[in-house]
């Protein structure tokens, strides 16, 4: 999801694309639990407008934003210990 509000003015996202990139049935029970983890935790935010939501649109939060480049900054330091590994 970080990666659809870059170079937008605003940090919405598309919860079916995200969940497609990540090999999720958009339309699944799986796919709307982790979106509700994601409310409760805070890292979205709803719409005001029902309809915005009703699409799959949300607002990526500041602390989302944050979590996100803290899960990707912890992938990259294990590609880069893994790799490490493989060349000893």
């Amino acid at each position: 999801m970080r990666k659809q509000i870059l170079g937008q003015p605003a940090p919405y996202v598309e919860v079916r694309a995200a969940a497609i990139s990540v090999g999720l049935d958009p339309g699944g029970s799986e796919s709307r639990i982790l979106v509700d983890e994601l409310l409760r935790a805070g890292y979205l935010r709803r719409y005001p407008s029902p309809s915005l939501t009703a699409h799959g649109l949300y607002r990526l939060t500041d602390s989302g934003i944050v979590a996100a480049d803290e899960a990707a900054l912890e992938e990259a330091r294990r590609r880069v210990r893994q790799d490490e590994g493989e060349e000893r």
